[in-house]
């Protein structure tokens, strides 16, 4: 096959047939007729799949048929040997098509790299990068080469599977039928069938029938010779003569075959003509095609593992549902997938507590267009509002800890700052749901520019107004108003509370979860509330029973615009259960919204302890946050 130069367009370019005219609609590249009907019949044949538009279409202008690359990446080589390379776009300030090329390709093998559903840890791209024009086709036929010589120095596995043969000996088991039809005559030989330990296996035939594809589909001297030198140290494996049922069969096996996962995956899309989408035909030797925003999207969760190193990074988190029952059911629906959650790992410490929720977009914003929004789409508002509300309900510890919100973007000619800070509700006691949106500079790869960019997008999340303010202080833990109150001291709306409160007995808990009221004495009796400290609504109750026991520790959520103050007759008429001590003259009542049943453990019993009272001090505690 003649070797032919790749072919290099950037995603949302133009492709046309280089006997035509060029159509002059923006980033063109010209094909040969035949490789440009390669092509074209190519995506005609997975027209209507679930991606196809996404990848490629075709177009006819003024008679002049072109075809149009979408938002998939990648590179597909024709049957008659033509590469074509699909780069992302990548913005850097500079008019040198070759270096912008090379910086496209540089940056997409290092996602591809961190793609976790390629699973490809390690591309040698420090070796790539000084290969002139190295296409992206042998890049990954190099890893995939280097993969399999991996596994050769770990050494193939093999299995027991059963065999039938015509023996000199018996051995297994005799096979009557086949005896006797072919044995009838030599008394000598045995047919019979049994479990032999060999390396002709499903995994290594498919691994040899990949070999042998490479061997002819790469254009590279260096991976042909890999290719045909591996294919000699696996002599004695034949090629697989059913490479569906082989895959199949490998791609279900057991952890004992876990160094093959990774060259299972890569060999299905080569001997498949497969990409990560589901295209396939005859007018191409190999697609390997990847969705751009997924790149995006794992590229930067492996860069905020790698750097936010003091906080836990979890990349698609699914623990939340949007809909937290449906019917009769206990089951959620509408599972909520955030890319990336950031939190603290030290979650002992609550007065150090931080959520970070980040999602990834590969669109285009323009900084100049705020009438138009900035080009954000409203879905996606939506959605960072969905998990903030999510997320500051759910299991975000037993304190009323705000998430932060971002979005991330990437950095283009019309979007090279952050925008100022988008603020969903300014009620600070209630949720005061912020989002930043950030453009990330995939062209910064030198100096630690990716480490610095994570660096940035964790402080801009703490604070989006980038307004000097202290650091988080040790929680408070109040007993007297004169400590939470002083002369100088007023309630400020920006402060929250806690209210640790005692339940009595099983009967007080009823009534408490029935009416959906805690209540707290007021008044000179022993552990009620008294003067300016009546001021204090908290945005959290937690509430234990027994001796402070974690397990009967239950936390509820409450809505501070339904406060209420109630005399003896008003309690006696919601029925209270009074005890041994009777009702009192007044109480102050708070009414409960949402438990929080899945918090974390608290030691009720060390918050008494560390504010200096009695473990047997039943006294309402408040912590300031």
């Amino acid at each position: 096959m003649e070797k032919k130069k790749p072919v290099v367009i950037h995603e949302f370019g133009i492709l046309s047939n280089a006997k035509k005219p060029t159509v002059n609609l923006g980033e063109e590249a010209q094909l040969s007729e035949p490789s440009f009907e390669n092509l074209w019949n190519f995506i005609l044949e997975n027209k209507g799949g679930d991606d196809a538009d996404e990848v490629m279409s075709v177009h006819v202008k003024g008679g002049r048929p072109y075809i149009k690359t979408g938002r998939y990446v990648g590179t597909v080589q024709t049957k008659d040997g033509q590469v074509i390379e699909i780069l992302p776009k990548i913005y850097k300030s500079g008019d040198k098509a070759e270096e912008d090329i090379a910086l496209c390709r540089r940056v997409f093998l290092r996602m591809l790299s961190c793609f976790q559903q390629s699973q490809a840890k390690s591309f040698q791209e420090a070796a790539l990068s000084t290969k002139e024009n190295f296409p992206i086709l042998e890049a990954y036929i190099s890893r995939y080469l280097s993969e399999v010589e991996r596994l050769l120095m770990d050494g193939l596995k093999k299995n027991y599977f059963q065999v039938e043969e015509n023996q000199k000996f018996l051995k297994g088991k005799l096979l009557i039928n086949k005896q006797i039809s072919k044995n009838c005559v030599d008394k000598t030989r045995f047919a019979v069938r049994y479990s032999k330990y060999i390396e002709d296996i499903p995994q290594n035939r498919i691994i040899v029938s990949t070999l042998y594809k490479l061997s002819k589909t790469s254009q590279s001297s260096v991976n042909v010779s890999r290719s045909y030198s591996l294919l000699s140290a696996f002599s004695d494996i034949p090629p697989s003569s059913n490479v569906e049922s082989d895959l199949l069969f490998s791609l279900r096996s057991n952890r004992l075959f876990s160094n093959y996962e990774n060259l299972l995956q890569w060999s299905s899309q080569f001997l498949l003509n497969k990409g990560f989408t589901t295209f396939s035909g005859n007018h191409v030797n190999q697609s390997l095609l990847f969705s751009a925003e997924k790149l995006f999207e794992s590229f930067i969760a492996h860069l905020f593992k790698k750097y936010a190193k003091d906080y836990a990074v979890s990349s698609q988190h699914s623990k939340y549902f949007l809909v937290d029952k449906y019917g009769d059911t206990e089951h959620g629906k509408f599972r909520l997938r955030p890319d990336i959650v950031v939190e603290s790992k030290d979650s002992k410490n609550f007065a150090y507590y931080d959520t970070i929720i980040i999602d990834t977009k590969w669109k285009n914003l323009d900084s100049n267009a705020p009438d138009k929004n900035y080009l954000i789409d409203i879905k996606d508002m939506y959605q960072l509002y969905a998990y903030g509300q999510k997320y500051h309900l759910g299991d975000s510890y037993f304190l009323d800890i705000i998430p932060k919100l971002v979005l991330v973007y990437p950095y283009t000619e019309k979007f090279q700052t952050e925008l100022k800070p988008f603020v969903y509700e300014e009620v600070k006691a209630k949720y005061g749901l912020k989002l930043v949106v950030y453009p990330f500079n995939l062209a910064d790869e030198e100096n630690d520019g990716y480490k610095r960019q994570v660096g940035e997008i964790m402080r801009l999340a703490a604070n989006p107004e980038k307004k000097p303010f202290p650091a988080k202080k040790e929680i408070q833990v109040f007993e007297k108003e004169t400590e939470i109150l002083t002369d100088n001291y007023t309630i400020n709306s920006d402060d929250r509370y806690m209210l640790v409160g005692y339940y009595r007995s099983e009967e007080h808990l009823e009534w408490i979860l029935k009416n959906r009221l805690y209540n707290v004495r007021l008044g000179d009796r022993r552990g009620a509330l008294r003067g300016l400290e009546l001021q204090i609504t908290p945005s959290r109750i937690v509430l234990y029973g027994g001796s402070g026991e974690k397990d009967s520790v239950r936390i509820f959520t409450v809505n501070q615009s339904e406060v209420m103050f109630a005399d003896k007759q008003k309690m006696e008429a919601l029925k209270y259960p009074a005890g041994n001590n009777g009702i009192s003259d007044s109480y102050k009542l708070f009414s409960l919204t949402q438990e929080i049943k899945n918090h974390k453990a608290i030691d009720v019993n060390k918050l008494k302890r560390d504010s200096g009272r009695s473990e047997k001090s039943y006294k309402p505690l408040f912590v300031k946050y």
